[in-house]
């Protein structure tokens, strides 16, 4: 499947955020991006290959259910990038990013739509007993019983 297939969508999605000096390629390199940035929550891979001069494919194509959590990423991707963070005020209107973000909305659908992934369980706390620790053959262990013959 070639990209530039869901460009129209993503420039239909983007709307007034988009420049004009944006090409059709610009806006399939984001598409990319989006796959690549989600494919770690999805049960299926994508492969992206890319030939020159500005032509980007996936295989194998792209599920259906996929579009639109590709089309949010993107959008977010592409908004980031080019979003400019200055913030002013004058005497009858003001603006500051931080509390009007572009992407916000586009963030509570997706985790909406992607399966969750709990936070911080990159690995789990586990205790085992030392493996050979408490071996005959180990000089570092206590026998008890060798002790208590001691004494």
């Amino acid at each position: 499947m070639n990209l530039l297939d869901l460009v129209p969508i993503l420039e239909r999605h983007l709307r007034q955020y988009k420049k004009k000096t944006d090409t059709v390629s610009t806006f399939a390199g984001y598409i990319a991006d989006g796959i690549q940035a989600l494919e770690y929550r999805w049960s299926r891979t994508y492969t992206i290959t890319y030939v020159a001069p500005a032509t980007y494919s996936v295989s194998p194509d792209v599920v259906s259910a996929d579009i639109r959590p590709i089309i949010l990423m993107s959008s977010i991707i592409y908004k980031m990038g080019n979003y400019s963070l200055a913030s002013f005020t004058d005497g009858d209107f003001s603006y500051n990013p931080q509390r009007t973000s572009p992407v916000t909305p586009e963030v509570e659908e997706l985790r909406g739509i992607l399966p969750t992934k709990t936070a911080g369980t990159l690995a789990t706390g586990r205790t085992a007993p030392m493996r050979g620790f408490n071996n005959i053959y180990n000089n570092e262990s206590y026998n008890w019983m060798a002790v208590y013959d001691l004494i």
